[in-house]
């Protein structure tokens, strides 16, 4: 496994450890190892991975510190990186042009996050990060967001202007970890200005987990789901992904009129899995005492 680790990877070795400059063949999926002849993997040079259009998703091992510039850039199929705390330092134009990828997963040793900072400061899209504390996890939504410039003539400039909350979220981090007050806050702006996909991405996360969520953040989040139970639903089902929408329910946001309606949407799509789920749920809350409404459809 070593000696293909060794001719895998292109590297070099810096006062006594590894640093990683580009791999010999595309991959779909990069797993950097731990070490490479004996030396531990800390560094990722300059574009050691840049134009791999192929590739899909990154594993990182726990001992790198340092990303260098471009790393990644023009990998443009890349939609999942995993990586841990340890990152200090992340280069200019790492991501650039990973217009997919969607998806980091931090796991954090020391209770700090504020490697997740560093990792989507060149990411604009829509982007969710799953932060894995020692004992506990947190997922939380970071909108897309884009700028332009509007001529401002009698002063013969331009001015930047940027759309969405997204920008706002990436600087929520305090004292080395993400501010979750601060981040919570700005639900309120990012109904207003971002996807309602995002929106509802950004709800549901934190309900489910809710890593230091307050009282008051955690009814405003119930508000807006059991007003948007519709498009929870909807969406839920395009993406395939009931469980999301069981977690949802467990919440009993919805009362029984609401429920009949996501019931009548599920029956006109047909969806057999949501349908019993809602049959479930209809008869877990609205029931009379001693009866169950439950029944199961096979379609």
């Amino acid at each position: 496994m070593q000696a293909e680790e060794e001719a895998l990877f292109q590297w070099e070795e810096v006062r006594g450890k590894a640093r990683i400059t580009g791999c010999t063949r595309s991959l779909r999926l990069l797993v950097i190892p731990e070490q490479i002849a004996g030396l531990p993997v800390v560094q990722i040079g300059d574009y050691a991975f840049k134009g791999m259009q192929q590739l899909g998703e990154v594993r990182l091992p726990s001992g790198i510190e340092f990303l260098g510039d471009h790393v990644f850039f023009n990998c443009i199929g890349l939609e999942k990186l995993s990586a841990y705390d340890k990152i200090s330092h992340v280069g200019d134009g790492a991501f650039k042009n990973c217009d997919h990828l969607s998806e980091i997963v931090l796991h954090v040793k020391n209770d700090h996050a504020s490697a997740l900072r560093l990792l989507i400061s060149d990411v604009m899209q829509d982007v969710r990060a799953d932060i894995l504390y020692e004992e506990k996890k947190t997922r939380l939504m970071f909108p897309a967001f884009y700028f332009d410039y509007i001529e401002n003539y009698p002063a013969r400039i331009f001015e930047e202007v940027i759309y969405g909350a997204g920008q706002a979220y990436r600087q929520c981090f305090r004292g080395g970890d993400v501010d979750y007050e601060a981040y919570d806050r700005l639900f309120e702006r990012s109904g207003r200005e971002d996807a309602p996909q995002a929106v509802l991405q950004h709800a549901l996360g934190r309900l489910v987990f809710p890593y230091r969520l307050s009282d008051e953040r955690k009814t405003a989040y119930e508000t807006w789901l059991s007003e948007h139970g519709l498009l929870l639903l909807k969406e839920c089902m395009k993406r395939d992904v009931p469980e999301e929408f069981e977690s949802a329910l467990s919440f009993d946001l919805f009362d029984e009129i609401q429920t009949k309606k996501l019931l009548e949407a599920a029956l006109q799509e047909k969806n057999a899995v949501f349908i019993n789920l809602l049959m479930a749920y209809q008869g877990r809350r609205f029931a009379p005492a001693g009866k169950s409404r439950r029944k199961k459809y096979e379609l």
